[in-house]
């Protein structure tokens, strides 16, 4: 048994636990009218699907200018006051969106929760390092990675579930109204449970790095870009996390040309679902056994190797179970891959701040997406997977730690 883990804190559960609603909830913020884009156009912006969607690419745009900023936060203020930013901003913006009576409160209220995602995204590895043991920081950082889908899953699947009642009798702006309402209270209770409950860290530091002192951020940003290992996992970054939104994205698109055994739109639904329960699943099964064997490499090597394949699957299978099946082991593998790689990094560069190392391989993610979308094509990002896959193999592993008695 570690020595560490003897005096690491049980109120870690309820921090990981606040931070947790608080993410899901900027997820949630973030795609409220995705499903419901057409019908949000109706109420807010005179039929303009454009504008509607604008308020999610927002979301993205945010990272470029605030992404850096948002992890100076974390690392120098700490988890409550710098990561508070981007829950207050969260509970406020998203209750105050309730009461929008036109699209330009409703675009201010969503300007503001789109700039408090990397403050809240950029906090994943302080809060697994500042609270967690080493056997436990993946699996840490697995929850925290699972609640961002698990909002992404409440969006796509509780949205358009509400509204549809009140479609049908033609209260639209009503059935918005209470699904405002229905994301607002949470947002606001997050914020609460935030301010109130979580600490940066316990007395006692419960592993190594986490009682490192750590360097400033330029110092970081100087060793993340001189470090062979994180180059790479950067690159695998700016690949998976890249070729995943974009498929997410164009899922529609992949099926349109083909022959399904079940309706196209019905097909994008349950693949795109599949990939997000797949990739809950795997974020805590996959990061739980990184933790316990405290090996990455291999289980990077894995959500590349794997990805080849069934991109390919996705392509060509025209069976809605084998499609399904697919989407599932896709998201399983390949979320799965963003913790173990976060947590990676931390241990790779350290003594840079974990934000830092965090914001860089998130901002990659990101804005990746953007140019794989205009582009896309599902043969193109096959053999982007390979490169992944090649560029996983060439990483070096970290060691295990020393056990002490």
């Amino acid at each position: 048994m570690q020595k560490i883990d003897s005096s690491v804190s049980p109120y870690r559960w309820v921090v990981l636990g606040v931070f947790m609603l608080n993410i899901a909830m900027s997820q949630i913020m973030w795609m409220t009218f995705a499903p419901i884009a057409r019908d949000a156009a109706a109420v807010y912006s005179g039929g303009n699907i454009d504008l509607i969607d604008l308020l999610a690419i927002l979301a993205m745009l945010s990272w470029i200018p605030f992404c850096l900023p948002a992890a100076w936060c974390i690392d120098n203020l700490g988890l409550k006051k710098g990561v508070g930013i981007g829950v207050v901003l969260v509970g406020v913006c998203g209750f105050m969106r309730i009461f929008a009576p036109d699209y330009g409160w409703m675009l201010a209220c969503m300007i503001g929760c789109a700039i408090a995602q990397p403050f809240l995204l950029n906090a994943i590895t302080k809060v697994a390092s500042n609270w967690f043991p080493q056997n436990e920081e993946a699996l840490a950082s697995g929850l925290l990675t699972m609640s961002m889908f698990f909002g992404f899953a409440v969006v796509m699947f509780a949205t358009d579930f509400i509204l549809a009642h009140y479609r049908s009798i033609g209260t639209i702006k009503q059935g918005i109204d209470v699904i405002l309402w229905v994301y607002g209270i949470p947002s606001l209770v997050g914020m609460v449970l935030h301010l109130v409950l979580v600490r940066d860290k316990p007395r006692v530091p419960p592993n190594p790095i986490a009682a490192e002192k750590k360097v400033t951020m330029t110092v970081g940003l100087k060793a993340l870009f001189k470090n062979r290992d994180f180059l790479f996992l950067l690159a695998i970054f700016l690949i998976g996390v890249g070729a995943f939104n974009a498929i997410m994205t164009k899922i529609d698109w992949i099926f349109k040309e083909r022959a399904l055994d079940i309706d196209t739109a019905l097909a994008t639904g349950i693949v795109g679902g599949m990939m997000v329960i797949g990739g809950m699943c795997g974020a805590v099964i996959l990061s739980a056994l990184s933790d316990k064997y405290h090996k990455r490499k291999i289980f990077l090597i894995l959500a590349a190797g794997m990805a080849v394949p069934l991109s390919l699957c996705l392509q060509y299978f025209t069976s809605i179970w084998l499609l399904g099946a697919c989407g599932f082991v896709f998201g399983f593998f390949l979320i799965s891959a963003m913790p173990i790689g976060l947590t990676y990094a931390v241990e790779k560069t350290h003594p840079v701040p974990e934000a830092t190392s965090n914001g860089i391989l998130m901002l990659g993610g990101q804005i990746s997406g953007l140019p794989i979308v205009f582009l896309f094509n599902m043969t193109a990002i096959t053999i982007l997977f390979g490169i992944a896959f090649i560029l996983a193999l060439l990483l070096h592993d970290i060691k295990a730690p020393a056990a002490n008695s």
